[in-house]
Formats: structure tokens, sequence, C-alpha cells
């Protein structure tokens, strides 16, 4: 019985909220089926400022723990549109698309732009379970320099997934794979002609 209570007591140190900041490490999630397709038009990506438009700024979010107490998200750096405009990059530069890197001398065709909106995660810890969801919400736009014309999009994405032990690496899972299905609307709805950026037509 010492073991087991042992066990128990650690359990619910485990679930008592300290105040700490989680960090959490965000990548661009493995190819899926939604995969961007490479241009058939060269075309040069610059990009331009990328901004945190969200009304609250501070960290990701906050884990509500069973016994009371909060934690709270973070990146690395604590600077959420960075990360997310490292991502994009990230993104688009393995589908194929030619992001040119900061002061580059190449002529670029585009400039994109973003504002992030949302980017909240929430993990919540109930009797036997925890729920993890997540919300985004990105402002694109793009910048044809041949013509000055302007494409905008709003890619918004949310996943939850409910697990019995908290562990950090589910959550990281849960919001690469919301930001990574959400770049992927980037390339879906859209097409390069005379390489220049366009809306897809209905």
């Amino acid at each position: 019985m010492p073991l087991i209570s042992g066990m128990v007591l650690i359990a619910l140190i485990g679930c008592v909220g300290t105040g700490e900041v989680i960090p959490l490490q965000l990548h661009v999630a493995p190819a899926g089926p939604k995969k961007i397709v490479k241009p058939d038009e060269p075309l040069k990506v610059v990009f331009g400022e990328f901004v945190d438009g969200r009304k609250s700024q501070t960290g990701l979010g906050i884990r509500t723990h069973l016994w009371g107490g909060v934690s709270y998200f973070d990146v690395p750096g604590s600077n959420p549109a960075e990360t997310v405009a490292r991502l994009l990059t990230d993104y688009l530069t393995a589908n194929g698309w030619n992001v040119l890197k900061e002061g580059s001398t190449e002529r670029a065709d585009v400039v994109l732009t973003g504002q992030m909106l949302e980017l909240f995660v929430h993990a919540k810890s109930r009797v036997g379970f925890t729920e993890m969801k997540t919300k985004t919400k990105l402002a694109i736009q793009v910048k044809n320099l041949s013509d000055d014309s302007i494409v905008r999009m709003t890619l918004i994405g949310a996943g939850s997934e409910d697990v019995f032990w908290f562990d950090r690496e589910d959550l990281e899972k849960v919001v690469n794979e919301v930001l990574t299905d959400s770049f992927s609307k980037l390339g879906q709805d859209t097409t390069v002609v005379n390489r220049m950026f366009r809306l897809k037509t209905p």
C-alpha cells in the first residue's frame, strides 16, 4: 500500500498548477494529402512584416490543472508571430515555393505579409483525461509587384484531442497539425498566372 499511496501523491502533485511557463516546440507537420503542389510557373516570394494582432499578446494559452492552479504556454523567445512566420516559410519552401532569404539580391515577384489574429492553446485536466484544443486565424496578404494587385486570404484552423495523461508533445502535435493544415489552404485556393499570385475562380 505505501507504494500505491506514493504514486497517488505524485499524481496529485502533478495535477496542481504552479504557474510555470511551458515552451512549445512548433514545427511543420509531416506532409499529408493536402500538400501544396509546386506552382507550374516559377514565383519568387519575399516575406514582409508578420505581426501579432491578437487582443492578448501574452503567451499562447493556459493549462488548467485538476486540483487548481494553472500553467502557461509560450514559444521559445516569446514571439509567436515570428514563430508562425518561420513555420510558414518552412512550409512553402518544403512544398516547392521559391522563398527568397532576407537580404537576397534577386528580384521578387510577390511580397507576402501577415497578421496573426488568433493563436490560442488550452489544456484542461479533468478526472481521467485532459482535453487539449487550439484555434488559429491568420490574415495573409500577397502583393504582386508587377501590377501592385493584392490578394487577401484568411486562414482559419481548429483542432482538439483528449489524452489520459497530459504530455507536452501531444499538445505540440495538435498545434503543428492545425497550423500546417491552415497553411495548405494558401495553395489550394490560389494559382499563379504570368508570375502573379491569383485566387482560383469557381
